[in-house]
């Protein structure tokens, strides 16, 4: 009898550990719904306010047990004096961040893994939609918060080149990879700060492209016919 008595009285022992890992599965949960929340938001308010231009990001997922996680539907909008289209659109960003520095002042990104970007390079008689990104990121960063990137790898991605003089021309061009290493480590980089030495590469084989593709020749020579017109 005094055994059976024993073993009832571990129920409630039981019944409390059963809450206590409930709780801490939701708590886990809400904190990953909080992280996912924090990263979608922060990286759309800081690349809306570095490149003067909307941006939108579709889904953040990470995972709290070891810091990996995609970035989905990333969309940067052309600025302002530009068509429509987006000026860029990253599908799928893979990504490993150091979790413990989310709650830090630098937040450490181990890699970052960009596939098959898409670039909408537009031309006009004024000038083009990636050299004006590229302006807007020449502004003053008003971010606390640093950002470094230890590895980034971009894969795979197709340059859709335009002229909008005339009547206007187009070219399709693609670029294979790009890699760069310790992105902020050699200063106290700010989010913007990183956010450019990220960009900027690849707005730069974008353009290299443009000329390779020979549109900036087309470009000029649309616009003459329409001066001489």
């Amino acid at each position: 009898m005094g055994l059976f008595s024993s073993k009832l009285d571990l129920k409630p022992v039981f019944q409390v550990l059963f809450g206590i890992i409930v709780i801490v599965a939701l708590g886990a949960l809400a904190l990953s719904f909080s992280i996912d929340g924090m990263v979608k938001s922060g990286l759309e308010d800081t690349t809306t306010e570095m490149m003067n231009t909307s941006v939108e990001v579709d889904d953040v997922s990470i995972s709290l047990v070891d810091g990996s996680g995609t970035i989905s539907g990333i969309t940067i909008h052309n600025p302002e004096g530009f068509s429509d289209r987006p000026a860029i659109k990253l599908q799928e960003i893979r990504i490993k961040i150091n979790i413990s520095s989310l709650l830090a002042d630098t937040v450490i990104a181990d890699e970052v893994h960009i596939q098959t970007p898409e670039l909408y390079f537009e031309q006009k008689a004024s000038g083009n939609n990636f050299d004006a990104l590229t302006a807007n990121m020449d502004g003053s960063s008003s971010s606390d918060t640093h950002l470094i990137v230890d590895y980034l790898l971009v894969e795979n991605g197709t340059v859709m080149l335009m002229a909008d003089i005339g009547e206007g021309e187009s070219v399709k061009g693609e670029f294979s990879q790009i890699k760069l290493e310790g992105i902020g480590r050699s200063g106290s980089n700010t989010m913007e700060q990183t956010l450019r030495q990220v960009l900027e590469p690849v707005l730069q084989k974008a353009l290299q492209e443009a000329i390779e593709q020979g549109l900036m020749d087309k470009a000029k020579d649309a616009l003459q016919d329409v001066l001489d017109g």
